[in-house]
């Protein structure tokens, strides 16, 4: 029998010594989840004793992060943008630098000089829903179609629109990149929106290997990391309406390659602009105004 206190500290060092980062934080949270309690509680309660079932569901649980396994899908949910969203083993769990993506899409779609009645977007990739739904909570007018190829996603994201009552906004589809979408959207959407895969093919290995247990396909983008951007790129001109926004998360040495492929496909007023930590991080792209 261990006490909370006790168990933090064994826990933390135990996950030191494997290399995982923020060791006692995974500790306290992997501790909150099996005893159902807030990390403060763990502090209040911190003589409580640990025994049992839920000291064996704790030991099998550091047990498995210390192996690598995800903290997320230890406990089934991550923060994303103030608000929780549910994780599972084989879809790609949504990182913090993208919320840096959503509010420059927020800020697109709400400038001080008019605000769109309702805007229509679509996100390929959307993986957990992390992005669709965050901007269709954040911009209640909004309408977005989001795509992936892998079904378990598409149900993912179907479960946490619901868990953040948009589900009737969020329209989530399986199919690879933009091939699920109504043809109808077709030089309609105002918004193209995309964390796709950017990691070249030869430096999966070196990611973490937290990192490398997410999907391959949510990670690999080809022999140079620009596959999906490409794609995209040529894609965007046919789907979006005149003005309309494409923005991409790119990969922090992407800050000069993803730019110079938007303009060789005719995208204007192109910009880049870096996340908290001064990283390379969103590009946006915008379709021309038709010439008269």
């Amino acid at each position: 029998m261990k006490t909370v206190r006790e168990l933090i500290a064994l826990s933390g060092d135990y996950l030191a010594q494997k290399g995982v980062d923020s060791a006692r934080l995974n500790a306290e949270r992997l501790l909150s989840d099996v005893l159902g309690l807030a990390r403060i509680e763990l502090y209040l309660q911190s003589d409580r004793p640990v025994a049992g079932a839920e000291l064996d569901r704790y030991r099998e649980l550091i047990r498995r992060r210390g192996a690598g396994e995800p903290l997320q899908t230890l406990i089934g949910t991550t923060g994303f943008y103030s608000r929780e969203f549910k994780v599972e083993p084989g879809v790609f769990i949504p990182r913090p630098e993208t919320e840096r993506l959503v509010e420059t899409v927020c800020q697109l779609l709400t400038p001080p000089d008019r605000r769109l009645i309702a805007p229509r977007a679509a996100e390929v990739g959307c993986g957990s829903g992390a992005i669709a739904v965050s901007l269709a909570a954040e911009l209640p007018a909004l309408e977005i179609w989001a795509t992936d190829r892998s079904e378990q996603a598409v149900a993912l994201t179907r479960r946490n629109a619901e868990r953040h009552g948009v589900d009737a906004r969020v329209h989530a589809l399986p199919g690879d990149l933009l091939a699920p979408l109504p043809v109808t959207l077709r030089g309609e959407l105002d918004l193209l929106v995309s964390n796709p895969p950017y990691i070249a093919t030869d430096r999966l290995a070196d990611l973490p290997s937290d990192v490398q247990r997410d999907p391959p396909a949510a990670l690999d983008g080809g022999a140079d990391g620009l596959a999906v951007y490409r794609a995209l790129a040529a894609a965007a001109p046919r789907w979006l309406q005149p003005g309309g926004w494409l923005a991409l998360e790119i990969g922090d040495d992407q800050g000069e390659s993803v730019p110079a492929l938007l303009e060789t496909s005719g995208l204007v007023d192109i910009v880049m602009s870096r996340d908290y930590n001064e990283l390379p991080r969103v590009v946006v792209a915008r379709r021309g105004e038709p010439e008269d």
